[in-house]
């Protein structure tokens, strides 16, 4: 019976599970440490709940321990480049789009997550506090790069790029 992959391909679709897999369950690990901590320390319920809010955050934004927010805006941005200049602008855009449209939400929750964090009070709460606000500038930093790459992106891909080498771009002026 022939096989639909080769024993090549098998192997490494296997190393890339794995991978996916190690980096998830090791993220797991990670949170559920911080949540140790925070509790050793004499941090609240809600607290733990909110500083939970705010690490799945900066999950769902594309963060991971280590990762500066200059270097995911740029490999972002990359990213949108090549995509544009293999696929075109017009097969790429909607899903610019789509992520501006998820950005927005997690703003939206970043906002709520910080009017949750003035309410609370104890251990922890002042780290939450600026964890949060923090957590609105990046948000709001990355909703803004995603609406001026739309908007300068239907203009020329070239123009995007440009600016991207140059660094023009809102994100770059910010984050460096």
């Amino acid at each position: 019976m022939l096989s639909k992959y080769t024993e090549q391909q098998r192997l490494e679709a296997r190393r890339q599970s794995k991978r996916r897999y190690y980096e998830r369950h090791k993220l797991d690990e990670r949170l559920k440490s911080r949540g140790r901590w925070h509790k050793a320390h004499g941090a609240t319920e809600a607290t733990q709940e909110l500083l939970l809010k705010l690490d799945h955050l900066w999950v769902n934004l594309g963060y991971s321990p280590g990762a500066s927010q200059y270097a995911i805006l740029k490999s972002q941005s990359l990213q949108l480049v090549c995509d544009a200049d293999s696929e075109g602008w017009q097969a790429v855009r909607p899903r610019c789009e789509e992520m501006l449209v998820e950005v927005q939400g997690l703003l939206s929750e970043a906002r709520e997550l910080l009017a949750s964090s003035l309410r609370v009070d104890g251990a922890c709460t002042g780290y939450l506090l600026a964890s949060s606000a923090a957590a609105v500038d990046a948000v709001q930093l990355h909703c803004d790069a995603l609406e001026e790459g739309l908007t300068l992106m239907d203009d020329s891909t070239d123009k995007f790029f440009e600016r991207l080498q140059h660094d023009q771009l809102v994100w770059q002026k910010v984050s460096r």
